[in-house]
């Protein structure tokens, strides 16, 4: 019972308190209970932060159980090993008489600490238990080749789109070679800072949750990019940025915010009491 827990929650508890509690690794720990090491540090990282309910209070309304959900649970787990998509997994279910729409088929992966597919729907047939993890298998980041760009883009993001005049008009490159923020072979220092800055737009709270947005073309296009850089990219720029970039950066935009009366001479950025933090960025 306690070695390979049932239900979600005990599973969840069981997993972290190996890890917090017991002294285990985070890979030991989520190795035993059937996480992968990123799920469980996403775990850990939300009950810390107060946002994980493992124990429901008692008399706690609502319904009890979900039979179709818990009914298919083991199966859904098994088609996503294979890599099935939401979408496919779904009619799998249809095919196989136990029904389970996109939502109960969704909330199940996220119970189990599966992520998102980086795709959308394909055909059936394109779906191969010969080919697992074949749907996270993305594109190198490269500088956006505009020739090869689609007339038409889907998107959820495109109010990104809308900070790009006033990007023009504060020179955002200008700003970078101001700064001297390193660039790559592939990618240039404003293509960075734009992949950056694309996280803090939407909201997305770690670089290693990158993976939000790397299937939506409005985030590529804002750093001029073809796709985001993936995690471990972004995370291996940002420890190549020091104070120093920040400090010659913020002085920059200053000037700028001052020259367009933004700011007055006592409220530029620079002015903010700012300590970098262990990734390079500033804190204010």
């Amino acid at each position: 019972m306690f070695a390979s827990p049932a239900s979600v929650n005990q599973r969840r508890y069981e997993a972290i308190r190996a890890y917090l509690y017991e002294g285990a690794s985070l890979a030991q720990a989520a190795a035993r209970f059937g996480y992968t090491r990123s799920a469980l540090a996403s775990l850990v990282r939300d009950w810390r932060a107060g946002k994980l309910t493992l124990f429901a209070e008692p008399g706690r309304p609502g319904r009890k159980s979900a039979p179709k959900k818990d009914a298919a649970r083991a199966r859904v787990v098994q088609l996503r090993r294979q890599g099935l998509s939401v979408y496919e997994i779904s009619a799998r279910l249809a095919r196989e008489a136990r029904p389970l729409n996109r939502t109960g088929v969704g909330q199940i992966l996220a119970e189990e600490g599966f992520g998102r597919l980086l795709r959308h729907p394909e055909p059936e047939a394109s779906a191969s238990p010969a080919t697992p993890g074949r749907d996270t298998t993305l594109p190198p980041a490269k500088v956006i080749d505009f020739a090869a760009f689609p007339e038409r883009a889907d998107t959820r993001l495109a109010g990104l789109l809308l900070a790009v005049p006033d990007l023009v008009a504060l020179d955002l490159p200008a700003l970078a070679r101001a700064a001297g923020y390193p660039g790559t072979r592939v990618i240039p220092p404003v293509s960075w800072l734009l992949s950056l800055l694309a996280l803090k737009l939407t909201g997305t709270r770690r670089v290693s949750h990158v993976d939000d947005l790397l299937d939506d073309p409005a985030a590529a296009l804002l750093a001029g990019l073809a796709i985001l850089p993936k995690k471990s990219a972004l995370t291996s720029y940002s420890y190549r940025l020091t104070h120093d970039h920040q400090r010659a950066f913020l002085a920059a935009l200053d000037a700028k915010l001052i020259a367009a009366g933004l700011a007055g001479s006592g409220e530029g950025s620079s002015t903010w009491t700012s300590t970098p933090s262990c990734t390079g960025e500033l804190t204010p």
